[in-house]
């Protein structure tokens, strides 16, 4: 529990510290999926990359998800983005601090499919400096999963804290679709897309594909490409990725 403290603790300091020139940023979407870690363990999804615009090039260190497990149908999640320009060498903050509560409403197994049902929200802290306060962000999830496959659609909107020069409180709707391919027992290939539609009426329309890899106790690692279209341009971008697990919490584990 000791380590998971220092590690909040290095996150928040670490957005803290960014340039205010970064709230002009949007950050990336990403679907979500509705596996819950077991009752005391954790998961620290990290992905390093860059993101090309026809304005700028990002290198994204990082992006990253805490999961931490409470009980078979409840988690604890913590999202953020950082990067830098690397045209300025400048750090930038991609996103505001997202904390969340995961929820697991109904499942239901069959034969050969299960599905379920779950939703994740919670608040958006303000760790840009140009902004203040703090916003709102809520997803529902269906899952449906079969020996081979697993299919997510997520759709849900966001109010950010508002901006201390306009005044503005940035909103959109969320939706995506995240599909994962079993290749063998250790290999899977991952495609998603998503979408979020800001209050100005912009689109921005994500497509990712990754192969990624399960190394058992240790978590798993993944490489992708990503394409699409965001503030009115294309955009480009390739990642890595690696999301160790550990104990944190004594715990009876779930039969």
């Amino acid at each position: 529990m000791r380590r998971v403290r220092w590690l909040l603790l290095a996150v928040l300091l670490t957005f803290l510290a960014l340039p205010a020139e970064a709230a002009r940023r949007r950050a990336t979407f990403f679907p979500k999926d509705l596996d819950m870690e077991e009752a005391g363990d954790a998961e620290l999804d990290t992905r390093i990359g860059f993101l090309h615009t026809q304005d700028t090039t990002n290198l994204v260190v990082p992006d990253f998800a805490l999961d931490l497990g409470i009980n078979r149908r409840l988690e604890l999640d913590l999202d953020a983005q950082a990067g830098m320009d690397l045209a300025t060498g400048q750090w930038l903050a991609q996103d505001q601090l997202w904390f969340s509560l995961k929820q697991m409403i109904w499942d239901e197994h069959g034969k050969d499919k299960a599905w379920a049902f779950g939703v994740q929200h919670g608040p958006r802290f303000a760790v840009i400096p140009s902004t203040w306060g703090f916003g709102y962000q809520a997803l529902s999830m269906l899952s449906v999963r079969t020996l081979h496959w697993q299919g997510v659609f997520s759709l849900g909107g966001f109010i950010d804290p508002q901006d201390v020069n306009t005044y503005a409180r940035p909103i959109g709707l969320l939706a995506g679709l995240d599909w994962s391919v079993d290749i063998n027992d250790d290999w899977d290939i991952a495609p998603s897309l998503a979408m979020t539609v800001h209050g100005e009426g912009n689109i921005d329309a994500i497509a990712t594909v990754d192969l990624e890899l399960d190394v058992g106790k240790w978590g798993s690692t993944r490489v992708g490409v990503m394409g699409g279209w965001q503030d009115s341009g294309r955009v480009i971008g390739m990642e890595l990725g690696y999301a160790p697990r550990f104990h944190f919490l004594n715990s009876p584990r779930r039969p």
